[in-house]
């Protein structure tokens, strides 16, 4: 039986996570050596989709429920009284699919633990100004420092860590609750909740959340799998932990709900590249712990 000790690390992304979708749909066996999962935003609807055993139908599920949008954003919209953005209501029901059907049931019978990285909001800020100063720092560090990994000026401006074992999720529905929080990101999808706190995108504290795994004893490497090509000198091997980008950029952006066809490009790039990052990777879990 193989020896678990890894660490699997699931990146934000938006719709690029779904690059890590097509990683491991050929890594499957990778799973059987894992010891704990850390993720955030849309790489734990990645993981969600691969555990379930749904991914395939749930891929389908979102093209159809998707199959009326044709623009991202709508200015008009809101002074008709409708949302500015159509993703929360799909993004929802794609979650549903996802874990219905036993799918919620073989997440919960996991055995290691799915920790889902959210955002507690500052303390004293209201949540529409924390969300505009957490998407405008989020965006600038990024734009400022391009080949950052680990963004710091979330935590900066008082934005802390909660994390949640999707497993412990009584029902299938707090289990969506869960990762809409940890993708909240207004005005695509709104403010979370999560036992009566207020949360956002756990990409406002690490898009890269494999921190979450530093101080678990049963956890000797960590693999990180990311959305979004990086410079060569921050990828690959670095310590204790594997970095794996995209070699070139996923054709699909973020939140572009008009598109399925990049989103199964992106999808197909990252079964195509797991063969070319397949030799590092195995070299990397033959090391001693």
């Amino acid at each position: 039986m193989p020896d678990r000790r890894l660490g699997l690390v699931f990146a934000g992304g938006g719709n690029r996570a779904f690059y890590q979708l097509g990683l491991m749909q050929v890594w499957q066996d990778v799973w059987a050596q894992t010891a704990a999962v850390a993720m955030c935003s849309a790489g734990a609807c990645v993981v969600a989709m691969l555990l379930s055993g749904r991914a395939e139908a749930t891929a389908d599920f979102w093209k159809r429920r998707r199959a009326h949008v044709r623009r991202n954003i709508n200015w008009l919209h809101p002074l008709m009284g409708k949302p500015l953005a159509p993703h929360a209501p799909i993004y929802r029901d794609t979650l549903d699919f996802c874990l219905a059907e036993g799918g919620f049931e073989r997440l919960r019978a996991q055995p290691f633990p799915l920790l889902v990285l959210t955002s507690r909001l500052p303390a004293g800020l209201p949540p529409k100004a924390a969300t505009l100063a957490g998407l405008l720092a989020y965006n600038l560090e990024k734009k400022l420092k391009p080949g950052l990994v680990h963004p710091t000026w979330g935590r900066r401006l008082g934005f802390r860590p909660a994390v949640f074992d999707l497993r412990r999720c009584p029902t299938a529905a707090d289990a969506t609750a869960l990762i809409l929080a940890s993708s909240a990101t207004p005005p695509f999808t709104p403010l979370g909740r999560v036992d009566g706190q207020a949360l956002l995108d756990g990409g406002l504290v690490d898009n890269i959340p494999a921190f979450v795994l530093d101080d678990r004893p049963d956890v000797a490497q960590q693999v990180v799998l990311m959305s979004r090509p990086y410079p060569p000198q921050v990828v690959g091997r670095q310590g204790h932990r594997l970095y794996i980008a995209p070699l070139t950029p996923p054709p699909v952006s973020r939140w572009d709900y008009t598109r399925p066809d990049l989103v199964e490009a992106t999808i197909e790039q990252g079964r195509r590249e797991a063969t070319l990052h397949r030799a590092a990777l195995d070299a990397f879990l033959a090391e001693p712990a």
